[in-house]
C-alpha cells in the first residue's frame, strides 16, 4: 500500500494547544478568553490527560470560542457571563450534524451536546481555581440524555458477517478496511484505541519464531484507553490473518498501524477517527443495513459475544469497564435471551 499526498485538503486552523506557553499568572479579567482556553489545555496535558482526549476537548472548546467571537472583537474573560452560557447551550441544541449519513438533517444528540458542555465546565472550573471572574461551572446545565436502548446498536451475527463480506479486499483500501473491521470485532476496542496503535506493537520481531499458525502478528496487544488506563486485548486468528495481509501490502515506513493518503501537519499519515467512521459506515451501506452503523457498534457486538460465550464479568474485564453495570448496558441480546429462557422454564 503506497502513501501519497492528497492535494487540496481542508486547511487546518491554528491549534489551541499549539503556540507559546501561557503562564496562568499572566491571566487577568481583561485577558482574551482564548488564552484561558489555551492555558486550560496546557493544564490537562501537564496532568497527563490522554493525547487522544486532548484533541476532543480542543475541538469542543474551539466551537465555544468560535461562537463567542463571531460578533467581532475577541471577548475577554470577564465578558463571559450566564447569558453567554445559555446562548451557547441554545446554539448546541439547534446545531445540525456536520458529518455522517444524517449530516445537516438533524440536530446533534443530547449526549453529544453534553460532551461540549462538560468541556466548557472544565474550562470554567479552571478559571475559578485561578480566581478569575467567570461563572461557576455548575451554571452550565447539561441536557437530559435518555438512557440508550440495549438494542440500539446491536448487530446480530448474520448482519455482522454481511458487513465484513461486502468489503472488496482486491484493493489496498479494501484490505485496510477489512483489517480495521476485523480488529475492531476481535478486540472490542474503541476506535480511538485502535487508531492510536503502532504497527510495531502487532508485528513480531523478525528474529522471533513464527507461531504454529503461520501468522507473524501477535495474539494480544496493550491499548491505551479511556480514563488513561492500559489494558490487554486479544486477537482472533482471523483478525491476525487480515492484519498480516494488510501490513504486507504496505510499502511505507509510517509507524501507525492504520494510515491514509493524507499527510498530517506532524508528518504522519495516521488514520483519524472520522476516516475510520467513514469506512465502517460505507461497509454498512454496501451491506444494505438500514442502521447508521459506527465503529462503536462493533464494540457492542464484541462485548455481547463475550458475555454470551463466557460471562459478564469476563466481558467487563475485556471491555475495560470499571463496573459491571456499564457492561450490562451493551448487551443487546440479553433481554431476548432472558425471555426465551423464561418461556422455556416458566411457561
Amino acid at each position: 500500500m503506497e502513501i501519497t499526498r492528497e492535494p487540496g485538503g481542508p486547511k487546518s486552523r491554528k491549534s489551541l494547544a499549539s503556540g507559546e506557553f501561557i503562564d496562568p499568572r499572566d491571566l487577568g479579567p481583561n485577558s482574551p478568553i482564548r488564552d484561558l482556553a489555551r492555558a486550560y489545555l496546557q493544564e490537562l496535558r501537564d496532568k497527563g490527560r490522554s493525547e487522544l482526549t486532548l484533541p476532543r476537548y480542543e475541538r469542543f472548546l474551539s466551537e465555544f470560542l468560535d461562537f463567542v467571537e463571531r460578533d467581532g472583537a475577541p471577548p475577554r474573560i470577564r465578558d463571559v457571563d450566564i447569558r453567554t452560557l445559555r446562548a451557547f447551550s441554545s446554539h448546541l441544541a439547534r446545531r445540525r450534524l456536520l458529518a455522517g449519513r444524517d449530516a445537516g438533517k438533524r440536530p446533534i444528540s443530547a449526549a453529544s451536546r453534553n460532551l461540549h458542555l462538560i468541556a466548557l465546565r472544565g474550562l470554567l472550573k479552571f478559571g475559578v481555581l485561578l480566581d478569575l471572574p467567570v461563572p461557576a461551572p455548575e451554571k452550565v446545565e447539561l441536557a437530559k440524555a435518555p438512557e440508550p436502548s440495549p438494542d440500539a446498536r446491536h448487530l446480530d451475527g448474520k448482519k455482522l458477517e454481511r458487513l465484513l463480506e461486502t468489503i472488496d479486499t482486491a484493493t489496498d483500501d479494501g484490505l485496510r478496511a477489512r483489517a480495521l473491521l476485523e480488529l475492531l470485532v476481535a478486540s472490542g476496542c474503541r476506535i480511538s484505541e485502535v487508531i492510536g496503535l503502532e504497527r510495531a506493537k502487532l508485528e513480531l520481531d523478525r528474529h522471533a519464531p513464527t507461531p504454529p499458525d503461520g501468522n507473524r502478528i501477535v495474539d494480544e496487544v496493550t491499548v491505551f484507553g479511556k480514563g488513561s488506563r492500559y489494558r490487554r486485548v486479544f486477537l482472533t486468528r482471523r483478525a491476525r490473518e487480515w492484519l498480516q495481509m494488510y501490513l504486507r501490502a504496505r510499502t511505507d515506513k509510517d509507524p501507525a498501524l492504520f494510515v491514509t493518503r493524507r499527510k498530517k501537519p506532524g508528518g504522519s499519515y495516521r488514520m483519524g477517527v472520522k476516516m475510520a467512521q467513514t469506512i465502517v459506515a460505507g461497509a454498512a451501506r454496501r451491506a444494505g443495513l438500514a442502521e447508521n452503523v459506527s465503529p462503536h457498534w462493533l464494540r457492542h457486538a464484541a462485548i455481547t459475544t463475550w458475555a454470551k460465550e463466557m460471562n459478564v464479568p469476563a466481558a467487563q474485564r475485556l471491555a475495560g469497564h470499571r463496573n459491571v453495570a456499564t457492561t450490562s448496558r451493551y448487551l443487546g441480546s440479553t433481554d431476548a435471551e432472558l425471555k426465551e429462557l423464561y418461556k422455556k422454564r416458566i411457561g
